[in-house]
This record gives C-alpha cells, structure tokens and sequence, in this order.
C-alpha cells in the first residue's frame, strides 16, 4: 500500500516538475517589453493584450482622478491631483506609442508570411521537368493522402 502510494506521489512529480520550471518570456515580469525582444507571433499577441490592459486600467485611473480634481475644493490636493494626471496622461501616450510600434511590427510578420508563401511558389516554377514532378510529389498536404 505504502509502495503505490510512493510511486504514484513520485509519477506525479516527475510529470509536473518541467511545468512548473518552464521558462518564461525574456521580457516577462519587467513591466513594458521591449520590442526587439519580440520573435514570435505569439509573445506579439501577449504584448499586444497587456498593452490593452494596461491602457485600459490607465484610462480608468485618469477618469478617476478627473472626478476627484472637480470634486476637491482645496487648492493643494488639486494641484497634487493634476501633477498625477499629467503623469497617467504622459503613461498613457507611451502606451499608445508602444501600441503603434506593436501594430507596424505585426504588419512586418504579416509581410513575412506573405513572402514566405511566395517564395514557395516561385520556387515550383524552378527545375527540370522531373526535378518539379519529384518537388510536387513531396509537397503533397499530408491530409490529402487520398491523392
């Protein structure tokens, strides 16, 4: 009893030890990425979601400290108040700029796919008549196997 009892506990940790030790982004954990970093379409995706919350969250923020700027009567906490929102204001237009960054990048995978699937094509064209027999004879999609 005592031995399957180990076993299964031993399994179990065996198998979930490299999830919990998977390696995150290179970026993760530091606030804003930063975009050179990026390879992959999908941590471009992940960035661009963060950068939505954030600028969302920051968005709210501004609202907020906007009612309380109106709703204040002294002087100083007005004051401190606006100095806030100048801050979130300057927060929120890196995000923008940072969100426009991420959109020109996304276009550049967008153009990279393009001329990938190109370059697949002007590559068909190419060869002897036997060599482009043999290439499209590879090329076949394995889920038309019927063919």
């Amino acid at each position: 009893m005592t031995n399957t009892k180990i076993i299964a506990l031993t399994s179990i940790l065996t198998f979930l030890s490299p999830i919990t030790m998977a390696d995150k982004p290179d970026w993760a954990g530091k606030g804003k990425p930063n975009l050179e970093e990026i390879s992959t379409a999908s941590d471009l995706k992940q960035v661009e979601r963060q950068l939505d919350e954030q600028g969302d969250e920051l968005e709210d923020l501004i609202e907020e400290k906007k009612k309380k700027a109106k709703k204040t009567k002294n002087k100083k906490d007005k004051k401190m108040l606006e100095r806030e929102l100048e801050k979130l204001e300057v927060k929120q237009d890196e995000i923008d700029d940072l969100k426009e960054k991420v959109k020109s990048k996304k276009s550049g995978f967008e153009k990279q796919k393009v001329k990938k699937a190109d370059q697949v094509q002007n590559e068909l064209g190419k060869g002897s008549e036997q060599g482009q027999a043999k290439k499209e004879e590879n090329s076949k999609k394995w889920w038309k196997f019927w063919e």
